[in-house]
């Protein structure tokens, strides 16, 4: 049987310390400042982004994975004599998933996964892949058994500022004018459906009372969710005691055999700004 790499897209967000462990091949989304081109996490940061829109008031763009870029890697790693089963960022915010299968199309036994998600969220079916790979499943059982979880993946995240979101247009449910004035931060979900966006819950007070209350709210029927990971991830500028707090509300809630904090990467923090804060998990 053919040995499995597992590819995915930048926006998986994995820690740097999981991509190594599994040998996970990342593909690097690109992130547009002006007239000026990055790759997602080799060239560019977060921390650099909100640098160029605080001097600029101009928020970035991204781009889409071409297929060359995906058939350049694909080649490389069948002609090791691999199979591959790569996992994409949702075709319904990119075209970097059709992209992908364009390239597929090219050689045997390499499969493309809709995450039809995002941020680390994607990155669960990630490891989920991973572990399937470990159980010595072969690149189309491995693709069959992540789709089958793709619709069980909760993707949210409360925001602290909708001006990213509104501006990208990812989000047709964000009233950015209306929602700041009443003071409101909504808790966005990504549906498992159709891999878009739209307002989940609108949460009003001040900052560190909704990180808590949203929290609460994403893990309070622990008995649905798969307890083999959760994920807290942030955009940077979440309090360390926000995370703390978080920890301590899954460590206290359930027992969960991995807790993962992760820091969005640059594509996620183009669309959604600083101080974002999200909560991942797979349902049963």
């Amino acid at each position: 049987m053919k040995q499995v790499v597992i590819t995915a897209d930048s926006t998986c967000d994995l820690p740097q310390y999981l991509i190594d462990k599994y040998g996970i091949r990342i593909v690097p989304l690109s992130v547009l400042l002006g007239d000026k081109s990055y790759l997602d996490g080799v060239e560019i940061f977060p921390k650099d982004i909100y640098s160029y829109v605080e001097k600029t008031g101009i928020l970035p763009k991204t781009s889409a994975v071409t297929p060359a870029r995906y058939m350049e890697l694909f080649d490389e790693i069948t002609k090791q004599g691999c199979a591959v089963v790569h996992i994409g960022l949702s075709s319904a915010i990119s075209s970097s998933y059709q992209n992908a299968c364009l390239a597929a199309s090219e050689f045997e036994d390499v499969y493309c996964i809709d995450s039809k998600s995002l941020c680390t969220g994607m990155g669960l079916l990630v490891l989920k892949a991973c572990d399937f790979r470990e159980k010595s499943f072969d690149a189309k059982k491995i693709a069959g058994r992540v789709n089958s979880l793709v619709p069980k993946v909760s993707t949210t995240f409360v925001l602290d500022n909708l001006e990213y979101l509104h501006k990208g247009g990812r989000c047709s449910g964000v009233a950015r004018f209306s929602a700041n004035v009443l003071g409101i931060k909504p808790s966005i979900a990504v549906d498992p459906k159709t891999g878009t966006l739209d307002v989940a819950k609108k949460y009003r007070g001040k900052t560190e009372i909704v990180y808590k209350q949203y929290i609460k709210d994403c893990i309070k029927n622990t008995k649905k969710i798969d307890t083999s990971r959760i994920v807290i991830a942030n955009s940077g500028g979440v309090s360390p005691e926000i995370i703390s707090f978080a920890k301590g509300v899954i460590e206290g809630t359930k027992d969960f055999e991995e807790i993962i904090t992760a820091d969005a990467g640059c594509t996620i923090s183009s669309h959604c700004g600083p101080k974002t804060l999200a909560i991942f998990y797979i349902r049963k």
